[in-house]
C-alpha cells in the first residue's frame, strides 16, 4: 500500500487482495454488529461511572443522553459510515505492471492486480471516524490495543499464532497506520 496525496483527494493506491479486503470491511468493522452489545455500547459511553449515586440531576442528564446526544451520535457515525462506503465502491482496480517502480523486495507474482482508493479531501474526517469506531470496537472485542501478540509474532513461527487473531491484528494495525497518515498528512 502506497499513500498519495493532491490538491483535491487523497488514496490509498498499490493495495494488495489482502489489504483491500481488510479496507472494504472497514464499514462492517464499525457498525459493530458482528460484536457483543456491551461492546457497541462502547461508541456511546454512559455520562457517569457506575458509582455515581443517581439523583434527580444525574436522571436529567442521563434523560437527556438517550434522548438528544446518543441519536445524533448514531446519525454522525452513520452518515460517516455510508460516505465511506460510497467512496469505497468507486474503487479502482489495475494491473501491478501499472506501478511505477514497485519495490522489488515485495513483489509476489502471484498478484496480477492492485486496487486504488482516491478519497475526496472532504471525506477525511468521515474516515477518521470510522477508523476509529472500527479501532474502538475491535478492541473492545479482542483487546487487541495492549495486546501482546504483536511480540508473540515477533519470537515464534507464524504456524504456532491462532490465524484468525493475526488477522485481526493485521486489520487493527492497518486502521492505526491509516489513522496516523491521515493526521499527519491530511487533517490540519
Amino acid at each position: 500500500m502506497r499513500f498519495v496525496l493532491t490538491d483535491e483527494f487523497w488514496a490509498l493506491d498499490a493495495l494488495t487482495p489482502a489489504e483491500w479486503h481488510l479496507v472494504s470491511e472497514l464499514p462492517a468493522a464499525s457498525n459493530g454488529e458482528s460484536f457483543s452489545s456491551s461492546t457497541r455500547e462502547r461508541l456511546f459511553p454512559s455520562l457517569f461511572s457506575p458509582e455515581t449515586l443517581l439523583n434527580e440531576d444525574t436522571q436529567s442528564h442521563l434523560e437527556d443522553w438517550e434522548e438528544f446526544v446518543k441519536p445524533d451520535l448514531k446519525e454522525s457515525f452513520d452518515d460517516a459510515r455510508n460516505q465511506i462506503s460510497q467512496d469505497i465502491a468507486k474503487v479502482e482496480t489495475f494491473d501491478v505492471e501499472e506501478v511505477p517502480e514497485p519495490d522489488p523486495a515485495k513483489t509476489d507474482e502471484t498478484i496480477s492486480q492492485l486496487k486504488r482508493l482516491r478519497v475526496p479531501l472532504d471525506h477525511t474526517e468521515s474516515w477518521y471516524s470510522v477508523l476509529n469506531q472500527a479501532r474502538i470496537l475491535m478492541n473492545e472485542e479482542f483487546d487487541l490495543a495492549q495486546s501482546d501478540d504483536r511480540l508473540l509474532l515477533q519470537s515464534q513461527s507464524e504456524e504456532n499464532v491462532d490465524q484468525e487473531r493475526l488477522i485481526l491484528l493485521a486489520q487493527y494495525e492497518l486502521y492505526s497506520v491509516i489513522q496516523s497518515i491521515l493526521v499527519e498528512n491530511v487533517m490540519n
